[in-house]
């Protein structure tokens, strides 16, 4: 038997694609907790430890991405490391990191993100500014729900 996509009940086709989201700035998060670079490791271990996120982003003054941190980083640096009261973020932090912008689309998004094997995209506007994260968890977001329209569709 075949199914097509507009026979889900409640969800058509064309509903289904309308809501699907295709650009980073459909799903990333515009509240974006910021370090710079002088800050102390100590700070962003209490800001990781503290929150539900998992990667903090390093800006300068003017707010330009100079870095992204995440919690592995930290647990990496605290393994090798017997001493942090003099850490800083920059000794850290992943400087020069791979970055979207807000048109960027989710699938050439998710591509650079598991081609590099990384978990964050910090997403930037023209000047550097940084005006979003969009993370792994964000784009499952999106694949648990396209997935689960075409499983519905399949075993219909």
């Amino acid at each position: 038997m075949t199914t097509s996509r507009s026979d889900v009940p409640g969800r058509s086709s064309p509903e289904l694609v309308a809501s699907t989201p295709l650009r980073v700035e459909e799903v990333m998060t515009r509240t974006v907790v910021t370090l710079t670079a002088d800050q102390s490791f100590q700070e962003a271990l209490a800001l990781i430890a503290s929150s539900r996120f998992r990667h903090l982003v390093v800006v300068d003054t003017a707010g330009r991405l100079t870095g992204v941190l995440s919690d592995r980083d930290l647990l990496r640096f605290m393994s090798r490391e017997s001493h942090w009261d003099g850490a800083t973020v920059a000794g850290v932090m992943k400087p020069q990191p791979i970055t979207a912008r807000p048109e960027t689309l989710l699938s050439a998004a998710a591509a650079e993100m598991v081609t590099r094997r990384i978990n964050c995209l910090p997403v930037v506007d023209e000047e550097d500014r940084v005006c979003g994260i969009v993370t792994s968890t964000d784009l499952m977001r999106v694949f648990h729900r396209v997935q689960e329209w075409i499983e519905q569709v399949a075993t219909k």
